[in-house]
């Protein structure tokens, strides 16, 4: 059984999963509300920050410049690198700006334009000087080992300083891959039986939070701001963050006889960064039974628009948002006439890991799975039997195709029925 967090239509009802609660009304996104730490091990990338030996010369460069970061010539000895990022340097990174403030997408920004590109796919990601800095500095996650660098100037435009572009370091996988099976007993995992019911599909509201390993949905708000669970804000910078839709297949590898599912990453035209000044969090409570009630745990935030089409991510979804359940006013509660009710059928839709060896293609890919509704152990907490795995924290719980929580904790308790706790 999952305990879940309800939410309040347009005022963002509290309703939890294990120590979930309080969700306030919130049509915007101000300055964040950051508290508590998560209670839980999330199953996070293993990430390595490889520095990248620059050329002066060619950072200098006034008008163009190339560079190519291979990762087989920064460290030939590194095996199994499926992705990598760019990290630049916000201090020595200068691109010329519109004054105007014009801006355009993609290869059409204003301005200096960084073009990188990924020498393995070749898929392209476009940024000015505005753009880079909604990235915070850094670009949009790449499948494979090879990018090149490549600045574009425009010399009519006012020169802010000297013209340059900095990569300070890689980001890339750890060389084990996605550690398998991140997160040991206790909290126990939320698939309770020998096969794992969950399927592959395609849900454009629900994004991959990365590299956090965590699931977000779109909300159907002002702003087109997104849900997720508490615990999955404060543990890492949030300039770090990315969500991304068109989630590919993670590639299989085998190593020392164990199948590994490495996550692979969208193009960069489906990656949006997280707007730091956006979050507001809230992780309080405790993970047992006795102790979620009154208990806290869910976030609030906004992604940027991605800088190759100029959309951000409920435009890209054709406008798609989840519709949240109706709350009576009067007394807290999930108002009646919905059909929210126990034995009603519930759906959690995430990116969760994968245990099983035969399907670590889907490891952190976007699958939904649906149970029985259990009960509501107060206004602001609810139990269900939908499967899942870490990874799914954060993700929306749906009856009929109205969101009624936000999914955090899952389990599975020895008893006469097998009952899932979360």
């Amino acid at each position: 059984m999952k305990i879940t967090m309800l939410l309040k239509s347009h005022k963002l009802l509290i309703v939890l999963v294990a120590i979930l609660a309080g969700i306030v009304a919130v049509h915007a996104a101000p300055a964040a509300t950051k508290r508590g730490r998560s209670p839980l091990p999330l199953p996070m990338q293993h990430n390595e920050n490889i520095p990248v030996k620059i050329d002066a010369a060619a950072r200098e460069r006034p008008l163009l410049f190339s560079q190519t970061v291979d990762l087989s010539s920064i460290d030939p000895k590194r095996g199994n690198v499926q992705w990598s990022r760019l990290v630049f340097d916000p201090e020595r990174t200068v691109l010329r700006m519109d004054l105007f403030g014009r801006r355009g997408a993609g290869e059409n920004q204003s301005g200096g334009i960084l073009k990188i590109t990924n020498l393995l796919h070749g898929s392209v990601q476009w940024l000015n000087a505005y753009t880079l800095k909604q990235w915070n500095f850094r670009s949009a996650f790449f499948n494979g080992d090879k990018l090149q660098v490549e600045l574009l100037s425009n010399p009519v435009l006012p020169i802010p300083g000297t013209v340059s572009t900095v990569v300070s370091s890689v980001v890339v996988n750890h060389e084990r891959g996605n550690v398998a099976d991140p997160i040991v007993l206790p909290p126990p995992a939320s698939i309770c039986s020998t096969a794992d019911p969950r399927k592959a599909s395609t849900d454009a509201r629900v994004a991959r939070l990365f590299p956090l390993g965590c699931t977000a949905w779109i909300i159907n708000d002002r702003t087109g701001c997104m849900l997720t669970a508490g615990h999955c804000m404060g543990v890492m910078d949030a300039a770090d963050l990315v969500v991304q839709t068109n989630v590919p297949l993670s590639s299989v590898v085998t190593i020392s006889g164990t199948k590994v599912g490495c996550t692979r990453h969208p193009p960069p035209q489906f990656q949006y960064p997280v707007d730091p000044a956006s979050i507001q969090y809230n992780v309080t409570g405790g993970v047992k039974p006795d102790s979620f009630l009154g208990a806290e745990d869910w976030a609030y935030f906004g992604a940027r628009h991605n800088p190759n089409t100029g959309l951000k991510i409920r435009e890209a979804a054709g406008g798609q948002a989840f519709t949240l359940a109706t709350v009576d006013d009067a007394t807290g509660a999930i108002a009646a006439g919905q059909g929210i009710d126990a034995g009603a059928k519930l759906t959690v839709t995430g990116y969760g890991t994968v245990r099983d060896a035969d399907r670590k293609q889907l490891e952190q890919v976007q699958q939904s799975a649906s149970g029985p509704l259990v009960g509501f152990h107060d206004d602001a907490h609810v139990g269900h039997r939908a499967d899942s795995e870490p990874g799914c924290s954060g993700s929306p719980m749906i009856v009929g195709d109205v969101a009624i929580g936000i999914h955090t904790h899952g389990g599975c308790q020895a008893g006469p029925k097998g009952v899932r706790i979360g």
